[in-house]
């Protein structure tokens, strides 16, 4: 297996990103996917990536494990490219397998073994931190893992893949769809791991067209009153740990299917949670329907909580991670919040 790692500061002239281009170069057909669950780095750079592709000459699709969530529609306004797997049959075998946001084959779902096989070329490009040692994941002989963990998000390594590439110039198409991987990617810019670059490229794609404030409406501003009374329920029963550096908020499956709350349009209720003055960790635990809980955890910038994702299954960025257990909710939310204070307190004082 061939891994790499994007390391030079400027990722466009970087011999990772050249043969990523070399790869597109010599591929005719390509199908693009991201990870369970998609969020707007995924489906963003997926968007950016199929019309650029296509408008250098390549036969592209896309295929996602999951649905595309309501509020992202406005991506794909008539439904021609943004697949789910429940939508198109699996494709006939194709040149290369691109795949946004993850280097976890595990959160392909069950599109990755199939799919796996029906590829000459599988490349992962990510910006996660990968896990090592006992931790590292397996992959097929064709496979080939790029990943940059200083880039703000996907779209940041598809703006800087495009100028190696230099195939076709960028249209309002190829710009909404890096403007939405930007933009929420570092949370409307906020988050500690936003670049100059990041800046840079949403800069450019507002002289190419695209209108900051519609963009942010049809992401943020899709919320129902069913939702908002949901977030009143859950704000209503913050609970706080001990020391006072972690606060959650839970979601069991009743009250879920009670508000009809998708895992995408609840996620964002999360932020909320980085109000809280004392807290330093976060969380949101969510009981879904496959028995399993899932996690989504936030770090405001001074505890370090990637590595513990990755124990425990997941993963993610150094300060903003989830992960999955097949556990109930109470017992997940014990583990994880008797691991978050052993994780706080043994790290001393704290990073300035």
């Amino acid at each position: 297996m061939r891994t790499k790692n994007l390391k030079s500061k400027k990722a466009g002239s970087s011999t990772e990103l050249q043969f990523v281009a070399r790869a597109i170069r010599e591929s005719q057909s390509i199908v693009l996917s991201t990870h369970l669950m998609p969020d707007g780095d995924g489906l963003g750079a997926a968007t950016a990536l199929f019309h650029y592709l296509k408008k250098a000459g390549k036969k592209c699709r896309v295929f996602n494990p999951d649905a595309l969530p309501h509020r992202y529609e406005f991506l794909d306004p008539t439904q021609k490219f943004l697949f789910s797997a429940k939508d198109k049959e699996i494709p006939s075998p194709f040149d290369l397998w691109i795949i946004l946001d993850t280097h976890d084959p595990r959160r392909l779902g069950a599109i990755w073994e199939p799919v796996a096989a029906r590829s000459r070329k599988i490349l992962f490009l990510d910006h996660h931190p990968r896990p090592t040692g006992k931790l590292a994941l397996p992959y097929p002989p064709h496979a080939t893992v790029l990943s940059k963990v200083t880039a703000s998000s996907i779209g940041e390594l598809l703006y800087a893949l495009f100028k190696s590439l230099n195939l076709v110039s960028l249209d309002s198409k190829i710009a909404l769809g890096l403007y939405v991987s930007v933009m929420t990617d570092t949370n409307s810019f906020r988050y500690a791991r936003t670049t100059p670059d990041a800046h840079r490229i949403a800069g450019e794609m507002i002289e190419i067209g695209i209108n900051p404030e519609v963009v942010y409406q049809q992401i943020y501003s899709s919320k129902t009153v069913a939702h908002l009374q949901l977030l009143g329920v859950l704000l209503q029963n913050v609970q706080i740990s001990k020391n006072g550096k972690i606060a959650w908020i839970e979601m069991n499956r009743e009250l879920r299917l009670k508000h009809q709350a998708s895992a995408d349009e609840t996620l964002s209720f999360l932020n909320l949670l980085l109000l809280i003055h004392e807290a330093e960790v976060i969380c949101f635990f969510r009981e879904e329907d496959d028995g399993k809980t899932r996690v989504s955890m936030r770090s405001k910038g001074r505890v370090i909580i990637s590595q513990l994702a990755m124990e425990l299954g997941g993963g993610g960025h150094d300060f903003a991670a989830g992960l999955a257990l097949s556990s109930s909710l109470n017992q997940t939310r014990t583990l994880v919040v008797s691991r978050l204070e052993s994780l706080i307190e043994n790290q001393g004082t704290l990073r300035k």
